[in-house]
């Protein structure tokens, strides 16, 4: 893995690094806190975090927008203080209504950082490079993630107020250090320059951009493979097959070890809208090889089974890799260069919006239909990876469209 050049690439690396610290610390823990030392009930931080993600969806916009306006870096920094401001704060909940405050806080917090962040990067780097920068640096993120991983195991182990008090400090200050980090990045901004009495591109705002938004759900349901290997593979494990109980952690290794090896090498065949849409595809080809391996192993004896299990979790690795690359490719290379905060904040309210029924959907398909669940969910998420392309060429076609008038109006007021 080559580094990317002195300058703000490196630096932006460096602050993923830390930033991935963050879920590894924070993987359960937080609802661990709150149930173990705030003494909160499991349903009420069950209806906390929903509450968080309903506030999140609503700010993810609004908050890219303002990046646009005011700089990205600022508002990176900020946001970023106000998320150790918030772990902080995690400590002193001690009842329901604070605890509602603070999640509605953190979602905000959550939902704003990623839109701007990805703004951002989309400001210090070229087309050409873009895509291989991210693989770089979603490469980063599993190293940095996979390393705090046992922080939460050691929290667990000792089961103590004092430890999980610890394991939420050590989140808060590896936020403080991304925000220390930002620092040292250069200022941008994407702003769409006002001219008199005419439209800037898609001035009309992204939530009216249709061929946009519809790729952004699209990309949502074919983040379903998240859910598939965070809960659908275990309770498939667990549930419906001969394997010991310890094979899902090999699983999940096998995952961080193939994601960490191979994304840099899928994020290089995305160059264009053409290539963004053909990953997406060949990621739902791949789905649906694994869904069919998946069924499988229900019936198998537990050699045979660990096998095919293990061939399954590659080809469903592969399919994070080809649709995360074909994501990236399409969320930028669509967007109104000039107001790339408000885009990648659409971006993520498609992901959010289809995310937050994945468990449900996973588990009511898996449990109710088993091995033919499987079945139906490949060949869904199949079809519908299909329909990237015409969806993409149609979005590109506007966006074509929509430039040509701006540079017409602008050639003519000038």
């Amino acid at each position: 893995m080559v580094l990317p050049p002195r300058g703000p690439l490196r630096v932006y690396a460096t602050l993923t690094f830390f930033d991935a610290l963050v879920p590894g610390i924070m993987l359960a823990g937080d609802v661990l806190f709150f149930t173990k030392v705030a003494g909160l009930e499991a349903v009420q931080v069950g209806i906390g975090l929903s509450v968080a993600a309903l506030v999140g969806l609503a700010a993810a916009v609004p908050t890219g927008r303002l990046g646009d306006s005011i700089g990205h870096r600022k508002l990176l920094i900020g946001i970023n203080l106000l998320r150790a401001v918030i772990l902080g704060a995690y400590q002193l909940v001690g009842s329901f209504p604070a605890f509602l405050v603070v999640a509605a806080l953190a979602g905000l917090a959550e939902s704003g950082v990623a839109p701007v962040r990805q703004a951002y990067l989309g400001t210090i780097t070229t087309q050409e490079n873009r895509v291989a920068t991210l693989a770089f640096n979603r490469v980063v993120r599993n190293i940095g993630a996979t390393l705090s991983t046992p922080a939460l195991g050691v929290a667990l182990a000792v089961d103590s107020a004092i430890a999980f008090r610890l394991l939420i400090g050590a989140g808060a200050v590896s936020v403080l250090i991304v925000a220390l980090i930002a620092v040292k990045l250069p200022e941008t901004r994407t702003a769409a320059p006002v001219v008199a009495d005419h439209p800037a591109p898609k001035a009309m705002g992204v939530m009216r951009d249709r061929p946009y938004i519809g790729l952004s759900l699209l990309n949502g349901f074919l983040i379903l493979h998240m859910e598939l290997l965070e809960i659908g593979v275990p309770l498939w494990v667990t549930g419906h097959t001969d394997a010991p109980a310890w094979a899902t952690s090999v699983l999940l290794f096998v995952n961080v070890l193939v994601a960490i090896g191979f994304q840099m090498q899928v994020g290089r065949t995305v160059t264009d809208v053409k290539s963004a849409a053909g990953a997406m595809r060949r990621g739902g080809y791949s789905l649906l090889f694994a869904s069919v391996m998946f069924a499988l192993t229900g019936s198998l004896p537990s050699l045979a089974c660990a096998v095919v299990l293990a061939g399954a979790v590659v080809l469903l690795t592969l399919t994070e890799l080809l649709q995360s690359a074909g994501s990236w490719g399409l969320s930028y290379d669509l967007a109104d260069t000039r107001r790339l905060g408000a885009y990648q904040g659409a971006w993520s309210v498609g992901t959010q919006l289809v995310r937050s029924g994945g468990p449900f959907l996973i588990t009511l398909t898996l449990s109710s239909r088993e091995e033919t669940g499987w079945l139906v969910i490949g060949i869904a998420y199949a079809a519908v990876s299909t329909l990237a392309a015409p969806l993409a060429h149609r979005a590109a076609r506007g966006t074509t469209l929509q430039e040509i008038r701006t540079e017409r109006v602008v050639t003519h007021s000038t």
